[in-house]
C-alpha cells in the first residue's frame, strides 16, 4: 500500500532542520514498521543499498550550468536569488549555496552576493565534480545556445483602441496565421470593438485580465490611441512588457508610446516601428520573437517601474 497521510509540517522532505527530521522513512518494525527486504540466502546477504554513483549530486547540475548562455546563467542566478530571499531561516540560506558552490563557484558567490552570505575559504576551494562522461556542456541543453528555430504557437497580444485601423490589423493577422503565431485581440473591457472601417472586432480579454506575462511579444496598430494613453491597464501592459524584454511593434502614431517606454526618438533594439504594418514591419517582429527576448534591453529595465 503506498502512503496516504497527508503531512501537516512546514516541511515535507527529508532531511530538514526544523521538525526534528520529520517526515523520514519509516524503520522496519513488528507493527506499521516500514518496508524490510526479505533475508535470503544467496552468495551475498540481500540487503538495501544504492550504488555509490548515487552519492555524486554534483556533476549532472554542473554540465547544465556550464551548458547554459550568460543570459541563462544570470537568469539561475536570479531565480536563487528571488526563491532564497524568501527563505525566513538563514541558516538555511547558506545550506543551499552552500550545495551551489559545490557546482560552481561563480554560481555560489554570486548568489551569495545577492543574499548578503560571505562564503568560506573552504567553499571557495571546493573541487568541482568530474566532467559527466567527459561532456563539460552540451548546447542541447540551452534554450539559446542554438539560435533559431520555429516561432509556431507563440502568442502575441494585439491592444486595441476605439478606431484601430483594420487594414494594419489584417495585415497583422494574416501574417501570424501564416507563421502559426496566436493573435491574442485585447481591449479596455470585454465584448466587441468596431474598427474605423465599421468592421466588428470580438474582444478576446482586457488587458488587465491577460496581462504581458501571457504573451511573446505585444503590437499596437494605428487609429485612436489618445483612448490608450489615458488608460493605466494599457500603459502597466506596455511598462511590464518591456521590462520583461519582449519585443514590441508601434504602427503609425501608436509610436506616441514611445516616451513611455524612454525610447529615443532614433528608435531601439527590440522596437518595431512603421507608419502602417507591412511585410517589412511583421518581418522585423517575427526576428525578434524567434530570439524569445530582447536581452539588449537588459539594462534599462531597472529604470521602469512596473
Amino acid at each position: 500500500m503506498h502512503r496516504q497521510d497527508i503531512d501537516t509540517n512546514p516541511a515535507n522532505y527529508e532531511p530538514n532542520s526544523i521538525n526534528d527530521n520529520w517526515p523520514r522513512e519509516t524503520p522496519p518494525g513488528p507493527k506499521r514498521g516500514g518496508f524490510e527486504s526479505y533475508q535470503e540466502r544467496v552468495d551475498g546477504a540481500k540487503i538495501r543499498e544504492r550504488s555509490p554513483s548515487f552519492g555524486e549530486y554534483y556533476a549532472h547540475p554542473r554540465l547544465f550550468w556550464n551548458s547554459q548562455t550568460p543570459i541563462e546563467q544570470q537568469h539561475i542566478i536570479g531565480g536563487f536569488s528571488f526563491e532564497l530571499s524568501k527563505v525566513v531561516r538563514t541558516y538555511i540560506r547558506e545550506r543551499v549555496v552552500d550545495q551551489l558552490a559545490h557546482i560552481d563557484i561563480q554560481l555560489a558567490q554570486s548568489v551569495a552576493d545577492n543574499l548578503g552570505i560571505t562564503l568560506t575559504d573552504e567553499q571557495r576551494h571546493a573541487a568541482p565534480p568530474k566532467d559527466v562522461n567527459g561532456i563539460r556542456k552540451d548546447p542541447s541543453l540551452s534554450l539559446y545556445a542554438v539560435p533559431g528555430g520555429s516561432i509556431k504557437g507563440r502568442v502575441v497580444g494585439i491592444l486595441l483602441n476605439d478606431k484601430t485601423r483594420a487594414s494594419d490589423l489584417l495585415a497583422i493577422m494574416t501574417a501570424l496565421k501564416a507563421k502559426g503565431v496566436h493573435a491574442k485581440l485585447l481591449y479596455s473591457r470585454m465584448g466587441e470593438v468596431t474598427a474605423d472601417d465599421g468592421s466588428v472586432l470580438p474582444i478576446a480579454a482586457t488587458f488587465a485580465g491577460a496581462p504581458s506575462l501571457t504573451v511573446d511579444a505585444v503590437i499596437v496598430p494605428c487609429g485612436d490611441i489618445a483612448s490608450l494613453l489615458g488608460n493605466g491597464d494599457a500603459n502597466y501592459y506596455l511598462l511590464e512588457a518591456y521590462k520583461h524584454l519582449k519585443p514590441i511593434a508601434f504602427a503609425g502614431d501608436a509610436r506616441q508610446f514611445k516616451p513611455l517606454l524612454k525610447v529615443a526618438d532614433q528608435g531601439e533594439e527590440g522596437i518595431v516601428e512603421g507608419d502602417s504594418v507591412d511585410d517589412a514591419f511583421m518581418t522585423q517582429l517575427f526576428d525578434l520573437l524567434a530570439a524569445h527576448r530582447v536581452w539588449s534591453r537588459s539594462s534599462k529595465t531597472a529604470q521602469i517601474p512596473a
